[in-house]
């Protein structure tokens, strides 16, 4: 019974933290532009701006070491120093999620990108758990052993680096094989930026500060001295009590670049097909793409298709851009890191169907001008060629996986 139990416990030692390692790796590896914007907020939180041409490698970089790490871990490679990367990585986002859930530097530390997103103390909370268990692993590391032969371990070890590694890269120059982001395909944008009835309301507390005879004292709306009049007002502060309904859209506006109005509700509310290109900054446009991408901007015309370019850059910058390039395109202003969350390409295009995005293209895969002849049909085709792209990496994934489970599978005491 007592080795039952030690058997339990050892095991429990490397699932739990073999488990996060995994799933962590694994969406950031979806997403490693993502990773890359998340690590700049940290450099710019810190004051490490300079640091910004690193993000990118390391956003590859961190994905591959912890899928490998909780790789090892599931399949007992090399324990010994495994479980000491383990302890010490879980020690590090130990300490700096503390940090962060103290002095609130990022208001999400990335952990699992956005498939799941957890409070700054939630996660320090998370992590606190699974440092336990880690480091229990740490402890009785040379308790673990492997049957597997030092080359099988070095090929396994491999195969690990090499499949996520092959999958940062490919979502680098691709659009995610999965999109956990709230402007995935499918999504209707006014809905989404609706409250709905019924929904709760935030709801706010103000605090006044008054002074008499040399005492300050605080008062809220309810308690305050309104007939008293001896008090001095001092200072007021209101306080979010509860911030109720949050629409997840809540940030998207389209705003006119000339006039500064909000064109959201007009353009949305237009029926059929509309393209947007998108463009956080117009200098990361390349020379080539330009006209590719007016002459889709003048046939969506012809088909009397809305195509807008859509940039959080500023008047001048779209003036300049037009007149190198003798292109006309009609601009609407919108939020970076908004244009960073809708889709990760720079430039990327973005097919919206009676207010649905229903189609979204890398500037590395463009479809050609005709699409605007038949927008929706070709967007179908895109999705379903993408759920075959998925499949393929999820079969990769069950390949690499599957007959190292089968062989690993004995009773809990051996």
């Amino acid at each position: 019974m007592k080795d039952t139990m030690k058997a339990t416990f050892l095991f429990l030692c490397r699932l739990v933290p073999a488990l996060v390692f995994l799933f962590s790796g694994f969406i950031k590896a979806i997403d490693p532009f993502g990773g890359m914007v998340k690590f700049e907020d940290y450099f710019t939180a810190f004051g490490w701006s300079f640091f910004h041409p690193l993000a990118l490698p390391l956003s590859i970089a961190l994905a591959v070491f912890e899928f490998s790490l909780g790789f090892f871990l599931l399949f007992k490679l090399y324990m010994r120093w495994t479980a000491t990367a383990a302890l010490a990585m879980m020690g590090l986002f130990t300490l700096l999620t503390f940090y962060i859930a103290l002095f609130n530097p990022v208001s999400d530390c990335g952990c699992f990108g956005d498939a799941i997103k957890l409070s700054n103390w939630a996660t320090f909370f998370k992590n606190v758990v699974v440092i336990a268990f880690a480091g229990g692993a740490w402890y009785f590391r040379k308790h673990y052993t492997t049957s597997s032969k030092s080359l099988k371990q070095v090929v396994l070890a491999a195969l690990a680096v090499v499949y996520l590694l092959s999958l940062s890269l490919y979502n680098h120059r691709n659009l995610p094989v999965f999109d956990f982001r709230p402007y995935a395909i499918g999504t209707n944008i006014p809905d989404k930026m609706r409250v709905p009835d019924g929904a709760a309301q935030p709801e706010y507390e103000t605090i006044f500060t008054l002074e008499k005879e040399g005492v300050r004292a605080t008062f809220g709306v309810d308690d305050y001295p309104y007939e008293d009049t001896t008090w001095v007002f001092v200072d007021s502060e209101t306080r979010t009590i509860s911030e109720g309904y949050v629409p997840p859209l809540q940030t998207f506006a389209l705003m006119d670049p000339g006039t500064g109005d909000n064109l959201t509700a007009e353009v949305l509310s237009r029926p059929g097909a509309q393209f947007f290109l998108i463009s956080p900054r117009l200098s990361g446009i390349k020379e080539d793409q330009v006209l590719q991408l007016a002459e889709m901007a003048e046939r969506a015309r012809q088909n009397q298709q809305a195509f807008y370019f859509v940039t959080a850059s500023g008047s001048e910058e779209m003036r300049a851009f037009d007149e190198k390039h003798s292109t006309l395109f009609s601009y609407l202003h919108a939020d970076e890191t908004t244009l960073k969350t809708i889709i990760r390409s720079n430039p990327g295009l973005l097919l919206i169907y009676d207010g649905t995005i229903a189609g979204k293209w890398h500037y590395r895969k463009l479809p050609p001008a005709k699409i605007t002849d038949q927008p929706l049909a070709y967007a179908l085709d895109e999705q379903r060629k993408s759920r075959q792209r998925r499949f393929m990496w999820l079969h990769a994934l069950g390949i690499l996986m599957l007959p190292i489970i089968i062989k690993n599978i004995k009773p809990i005491n051996n």
